[in-house]
């Protein structure tokens, strides 16, 4: 028997957030709830394994140390900052205790939007004509095609995404902008909306990775999605959306489609698992959105769901994604 460590955010340890979530609700969206990790840790249990919980607090490096587990299953999103998902894999390379999942370098690369939509593009990977919006001014240079999607350039979970985040205009531009470099404290990334379906790849493994079915995102009360589905905090929040898994597709498009997600998960030196969006352009041609090389584990995630759609079971996902870790540390 081993012992693992979970290390995780909690949202109600989230610094501030009992003041600051009437201004911006999605604060802590990335957090995880109590139920979250005690289905973790239960699984951990049941694959035969001593479990220890480590919630990230100020004392978290003391705390680590002395414990020493074999390894720590890391599923700690950070408090705030460009670098909050690299914080625990480089703390734990400092403690020299191995973990699961990518590292500091990969974190920090998906977090920032911009510089993962370099990376990939390095790959030859498709993705939509984008800019970086530091300030205001940035806007007087930005050359892009109307619509556009606007979003914050540092997080995930849909923080910042609203059903206005898709823009026709400079006026709603601007407002847009303006909105997230006052809300959010961080540049804007605003791309050429995309007007096809919307998917999303879950991949666990490493060497050759292995491939979950496809998902499909979709406006709940339709049977598709139309040229102006936007995958937002309301739509989240209110249950508004619906997914398809495997998603009904051609086999072709389902094959550019993983090749793509593959490739992606490799330039972006992703270990053990990430969770890949793609949407079609006007051409039915794939484009990566986002990469999250630290996808939700909750009962109502969406990498769950795929490895459920695979025959896979809870436990034979956290097992599949641990063992991808024990892997790369003890041959």
């Amino acid at each position: 028997m081993h012992t693992i460590g979970v290390v995780f955010n909690l949202k109600k340890d989230f610094p501030g957030l009992a003041w600051k979530a009437h201004t911006v609700p999605d604060l802590a969206a990335e957090c995880e709830e109590e139920e979250t990790v005690d289905m973790l840790s239960s699984s951990l249990a049941r694959i035969g394994e001593k479990v220890m919980l480590f919630p990230h607090k100020s004392d978290l490096l003391e705390r680590l140390d002395e414990a020493r587990p074999d390894i720590v299953f890391n599923i700690a999103e950070g408090w705030a900052g460009r670098n909050r998902e690299s914080l625990i894999p480089a703390l734990l390379e400092l403690l020299e205790i191995p973990y699961t999942g990518s590292d500091a370098l990969t974190l920090g690369m998906a977090l920032d939007k911009a510089m993962a939509k370099r990376v990939v593009s390095t790959a030859g990977v498709r993705t939509p004509r984008y800019a970086k919006i530091g300030s205001m001014e940035d806007l007087a240079s930005l050359d892009l095609e109307f619509p556009v999607f606007v979003k914050p350039n540092y997080e995930g979970s849909s923080k910042g995404i609203r059903n206005s985040s898709r823009v026709k205009n400079p006026d709603e531009l601007a407002e847009k902008v303006k909105w997230i470099l006052e809300t959010y404290a961080q540049p804007a990334i605003v791309e050429e909306f995309l007007p096809g379906r919307e998917f999303t790849v879950g991949i666990i493994g490493n060497g050759r990775p292995h491939v979950l079915p496809i998902m499909e995102v979709c406006p709940g009360d339709r049977e598709a999605a139309d040229g102006e589905f936007v995958y937002s905090y309301e739509t989240k929040s209110g249950n508004l959306e619906r997914f398809r898994v495997p998603a009904p597709i051609p086999e072709r498009l389902a094959s550019e489609i993983s090749d793509m997600a593959i490739s992606v998960f490799e330039v972006m030196e992703c270990r053990d698992v990430a969770r890949i969006d793609f949407r079609l352009d006007a051409e039915g041609r794939p484009n990566f959105l986002e990469i999250n090389p630290l996808p939700g584990l909750s009962k109502v995630s969406l990498l769950p769901l795929q490895a459920r759609a695979a025959q896979m079971t809870y436990d034979d996902l956290v097992k599949w994604i641990l063992t991808s870790a024990w892997s790369r540390y003890w041959h």
